[in-house]
């Protein structure tokens, strides 16, 4: 049976995967991917987006294939941060599962998108570029326009953390920080329908507002009352003090 040392070394494990997914996903889908921001699908031609996009920066190709691999890192958090949601008598709730498959599928979705962008990349130059820019954009629809699925996740979690006093890991106020960062997702159903404005793919709405809110009001936040709790566990065992969880 594995003893608490051991069960705690893996959990702090798990929780720094996320600060390795967000690591790796900045490097390798912001920057060597070149979505700081990412190209204005909607306003341009399909010619457009090949020789200012996938044919200009080779180094897309590279950059999706490491970010289809680093976006499922999200899933090994994702289910620490589930198995910290129980209820009085140490039971996992309806509100643990919709964290816990909320985050699965968008784990499946960071995965998935970059590495179709990975084959457009690859098929510049031996494909029509409207059979390019038809894939770039139906993955794009994927990857924004699904995110309901974060939603549910943040949802789920926001109401154990309001609502379940007892719980000493998050405060109740990071419960109405999840909620709210799911909400700002909700203007991404714009997504197909603009060209211009703050609502358009790399516009100041569903870009930056939405992306700096989920890395600072949801992860970076959940993130430090994860280690913080982690951290202060092993130290309390260490005395001989029963854990949390």
């Amino acid at each position: 049976m594995m003893n608490d040392t051991t069960r705690r070394n893996i959990e702090l494990g798990l929780a720094y995967c996320g600060p390795a997914f967000i690591l790796g996903y900045i490097i390798f889908w912001a920057i060597m991917g070149h979505n700081i921001p990412p190209p204005n699908m909607m306003g341009m031609t399909a010619e457009q987006l090949v020789s200012e996009y996938y044919g200009k920066y080779p180094e897309i190709r590279v950059g999706m294939i490491v970010s289809a691999v680093v976006g499922l890192i999200y899933l090994p958090w994702s289910c620490l941060l589930a198995s910290m949601l129980k209820d009085k008598q140490g039971n996992y709730t309806a509100l643990s599962f919709m964290e816990l498959t909320g985050g699965t599928l968008t784990a499946f979705v960071l995965a998935l998108c970059p590495a179709i962008w990975a084959a457009c990349a690859f098929m510049v130059g031996e494909v029509d570029a409207g059979v390019i820019k038809m894939v770039h954009m139906f993955t794009w629809f994927i990857y924004d326009c699904t995110y309901m699925i974060t939603t549910i996740q943040l949802t789920g979690l926001g109401l154990y953390v309001i609502f379940n006093r007892d719980q000493q890991i998050f405060p109740a106020w990071t419960g109405w920080s999840a909620i709210g960062t799911g909400l700002v997702f909700v203007p991404l159903s714009l997504l197909p329908f603009v060209s211009e404005g703050p609502f358009k793919l790399p516009g100041l709405w569903n870009f930056f507002v939405v992306y700096t809110t989920w890395l600072f009001a949801f992860f970076g936040v959940f993130s430090f009352y994860i280690l913080k709790h982690l951290h202060g566990t092993n130290t309390r065992d260490a005395r001989g003090t029963p854990a949390l969880v």
